[in-house]
């Protein structure tokens, strides 16, 4: 069984699909930065955000990627503080959480990868 397989295969149904919510979340907010940001306030630094986020969300949703679960979970909370600093508002609150749960099921996908190699699958 290969990776892509194993991921889709129903006893890490629960898993992918929690991988993919997050992914999907990040996905809508970086089209809500875009448009709210960078297209219609004309904050064009904004534009880095909206990068991040959504070259982590992909990596998260394609690859299952612990490392970019990680980066965007760090860069929400730099943003967060950036922000509380800056701004003196609780924002970004959102991403932070869609970090944590990316990093809590991206790591138990690998667990779960890393026991079917062992025990039984082919590697990719």
């Amino acid at each position: 069984m290969t990776r892509r397989e194993f991921f889709k295969s129903p006893q890490m149904r629960v898993i992918s699909r929690n991988i993919f919510s997050c992914a999907a979340i990040g996905y809508a907010l970086a089209a809500a930065t875009l448009f709210l940001d960078v297209i219609k306030s004309g904050d064009y630094a904004s534009i880095l955000n909206v990068v991040v986020l959504l070259a982590c969300s992909l990596l998260i949703h394609l690859l299952q990627s612990r490392i970019a679960a990680i980066v965007l979970t760090a860069y929400a909370g730099f943003q967060i503080l950036f922000f509380n600093i800056g701004n003196g508002k609780f924002t970004g609150w959102w991403l932070v959480l869609i970090g944590v749960y990316a990093i809590i099921f991206t790591f138990k996908f690998q667990k779960a990868w890393e026991a079917e190699k062992e025990f039984g699958g082919e590697e990719e």
